[in-house]
């Protein structure tokens, strides 16, 4: 062989021996680098994330081959995160630099998320789950603002995938949620999207959009996008089709620009506006939220089941500027109704129309104190001018839910009003005003009984309240009605002027029946005053209406009394009703429980007191009265029970009848069995009390009652069980005193 064949063949063999040591390299590479590139990656992912955000970083699994690495669920946690960690995400396939990645140099490529969920939470102490990330982060950015490097740790682009968002807060009681989203972000660009977004609060608005996507272009404020948004003020009120956009303020670092639109309760159409500026950061702003008038045929859907009716005509506009510092909100604005017409059984009974409504209010609300307070409330209401102003704090999501929970402690849980409201404080004023003008104010619909009427004078009126559900003894009820310097010009014949003489009187005994009889002489079962036992008069006076010959109908003294304990009770159980108030209710109106009927009462009870003597007033009312199922009028019912004269019924026997009164058809009951309850014998033992600690009762008298038995006189016209059925069939076919159980 030659020398040149020799050297050949050498060649040949160290290059087939580098050869295969390359080979060598890369299968051992192959075989090794999965397992180092996953090891190196865990450690610097979970290092350096973990400090950049001082928070515990997890990987499930890492698969790493030439160029490419996939993370899967990797973990974000920290020590208020609670059972669900603050990041959870499903996979992140990350694209690098396979041969830079051989000397140990990283350049990454595209980058892809998916299956984010992020679980934001704020505990009842006031920590949550983030805000010192946030601050890490800032303190970040500022201090690396000037710095320059890294750029192979920045990817070229990043696509997120199926992200969604828990969001719980324990101080306000607020959740949110985002069902889903995404994002892209690349140099110089970064959209996000997220979409069937929902926040709701114990108590408070509930909000929603379909779409909300925050657009970031470099060089250019960011621009949010609003679509499908909603906001329930109150559950049958809500702001939506909420759309526009927020915009950052180029001239304002962290200013953003507000110009959204929308309509009322899912009807289509722009009804409003809010526009105006908001800092985040700063917690200010200032919004102009202006609902032009429009003509409420255009909600004719929103207003198909309520009581608005005939509202084609029926205008709406509203103006309201709202400035925000830190948790404190001033507005102030108008709104003007005009037109209105309501149909409702507790309204009145027939459709009320023409309620034109316009006012002038400004105030504050401050969000930590969470305190409304209304410092101008000048309205007018068919040309009948008067104000209310007040506050009104609510309870802390702490405190809602302590009353809705058994307490841990022993002490019973805070007291709470009407959507959780621990203080409140109202003030009315009517300034002096024309007697008719008032009267004019009120439509015929709801006060009948009052039309025809001419008054002459000056009213006015003055009343505050105030109310600490913490301690309801110290509520506080006064002012004045100023309707005693009203006088009656002209008053229809149904007045209570007719009352004078003898008249006929009306009862409707079952729902749709009625009989009549004559309150006089003309009727053999009518009893003049004179011939009714003066025990049962001083009975009557010692539950009803104690101080009767000294008032003018109304008894101020009661009217916080009957406050504090429908207050107590939660409910409207208790009322201040005098006898003359009683006497209007069954004399001259029905039982209705409305707001007519309780305006026409007020009003009827004092024009009584101004028209009928006292003894009168007492007279009819002994006369039409229920005494049981139909038994209306002291004669028959004295006769009826205990077989003897009005005259002379003794203590007990009077005592008795002032203990049905307010249940006469149910306590009738007791005459059919042929004895008393445990209840009503106590009853009648508490009314003889009264009565002689009251000196309506001598000593004796007083004695001899205690002993004296209550007998009825029965006869053998029907069975027990006769009886009952009669007093049950009695009590089912009543009206209801509830309009809406009609």
């Amino acid at each position: 062989m030659s020398f040149l064949g020799r050297i050949r063949r050498r060649w040949l063999y160290a290059g087939a021996a580098v050869v295969s040591l390359v080979a060598l390299v890369v299968i051992a590479l192959i075989g090794v680098y999965p397992r180092l590139g996953a090891r190196m990656v865990r450690s610097k992912v979970t290092a350096r994330l973990g400090d950049k955000l001082g928070r515990e970083v997890r990987i499930g699994t890492i698969d790493v081959s030439l160029g490419h690495a996939v993370l899967r669920d990797l973990e974000i946690r920290g020590p208020v995160d609670g059972d669900t960690p603050l990041v959870h995400v499903d996979r992140i396939d990350v694209e690098f630099d396979a041969w830079r990645s051989l000397v140990g140099t990283v350049q990454l490529g595209s980058v892809k998320v998916d299956g984010v969920v992020v679980t934001m939470r704020r505990d009842d102490t006031g920590r949550d789950n983030v805000r010192d990330i946030i601050d890490r982060l800032q303190t970040e950015r500022s201090e690396s603002a000037t710095s320059t490097g890294g750029g192979g740790m920045r990817p070229t682009s990043v696509v997120v995938t199926r992200i969604k968002l828990l969001g719980d807060d324990a101080i306000t009681g607020t959740t949110a949620l985002i069902a889903d989203g995404g994002a892209t972000w690349k140099p110089g660009e970064l959209t996000a999207q997220a979409r069937d977004i929902s926040a709701t609060t114990t108590n408070a608005p509930r909000a929603t959009a379909s779409l909300i996507e925050i657009r970031k272009v470099s060089g250019h404020a960011p621009e949010i996008h609003v679509e499908g948004g909603e906001i329930a003020v109150w559950p049958k009120l809500a702001l939506s089709g909420i759309g526009g956009t927020i915009m950052a303020n180029p001239n304002q670092a962290g200013e953003y620009t507000i110009d959204l639109a929308g309509g009322y309760g899912g009807v289509p159409g722009k009804l409003w506006t809010a526009k105006g500026g908001i800092d985040p950061r700063a917690q200010s702003g200032s919004i102009d939220l202006v609902a032009d008038k429009f003509q409420l045929d255009r909600l004719a859907p929103l207003l198909a089941q309520s009581p608005v009716v005939d509202y084609a005509s029926t205008s709406v506009d509203t103006k309201l500027h709202v400035e925000l510092a830190g948790t404190f909100a001033k507005f102030s604005g108008y709104f003007s109704l005009r037109g209105l017409n309501v149909g409702h059984p507790l309204i009145a009974e027939k459709e009320v129309h023409d309620l034109d409504l316009s006012a002038q209010v400004a105030g504050t609300f401050d969000r930590k104190e969470r305190k409304l307070e209304i410092t101008r409330g000048d309205f007018v209401a068919r040309e009948l001018p008067f104000s209310i102003t007040g506050s009104a704090s609510r309870a802390t999501r702490a405190e809602i839910v302590t009353t809705t929970t058994t307490p841990a402690a022993p002490e019973a849980p805070k007291r709470l009003g009407p959507g959780a409201l621990t203080k409140l404080q109202l003030r009315l004023v009517i300034p002096p005003i024309d007697c008719q003008r008032v009267l004019a104010a009120i439509p015929t619909e709801m006060a009948p009984y009052m039309a025809g009427y001419k008054l002459r004078g000056v009213f006015d009126t003055d009343v505050h309240v105030e109310i600490d559900w913490s301690d309801l003894q110290a509520t506080k009820l006064g002012g004045h009605v100023g309707i005693k310097h009203c006088r009656v010009k002209e008053e229809p014949a149904d007045s209570p002027k007719r009352l004078l003489k003898e008249f006929e009187h009306y009862v409707e005994v079952e729902k749709g029946q009625w009989i009549s009889f004559v309150v006089g002489p003309e009727n053999d079962d009518f009893v003049p005053l004179e011939d009714i036992s003066p025990y049962l008069i001083r009975s009557i006076m010692s539950t009803e209406d104690s101080a009767f010959f000294q008032h003018h109908g109304f008894i101020t003294s009661e009217f916080r009394t009957a406050l504090v304990k429908n207050l107590e009770a939660g409910r409207f159980k208790y009322g201040a009703s005098s006898i003359t108030m009683q006497f209007v209710k069954n004399v001259l109106l029905y039982r209705d429980k409305t707001l007519a009927r309780k305006l026409q009462e007020l009003f009827l009870t004092w024009h009584v007191e101004n028209t009928l003597t006292k003894d009168r007033i007492l007279e009819i009312y002994f006369n039409v009265i229920e005494y049981g199922p139909g038994l209306y009028g002291i004669g028959p019912a004295s006769w009826h029970y205990f077989s003897k004269a009005p005259k002379d019924l003794n203590p007990v026997e009077a005592a008795f009848f002032s203990s049905i009164l307010p249940s006469p058809k149910e306590r009738y009951k007791q005459y059919c069995a042929g004895t008393l309850t445990k209840w009503t014998t106590s009853k009648i033992t508490r009314i003889l009390g009264i009565m002689k600690k009251r000196d309506r009762l001598t000593e004796a008298e007083y004695q001899q009652a205690l002993v004296t038995p209550l007998l009825f006189a029965k006869d053998d016209s029907e069975t027990e069980d006769q009886c009952m059925q009669r007093v049950k069939k009695a009590i089912k076919n009543a009206r209801p005193t509830n309009p809406l159980k009609r």
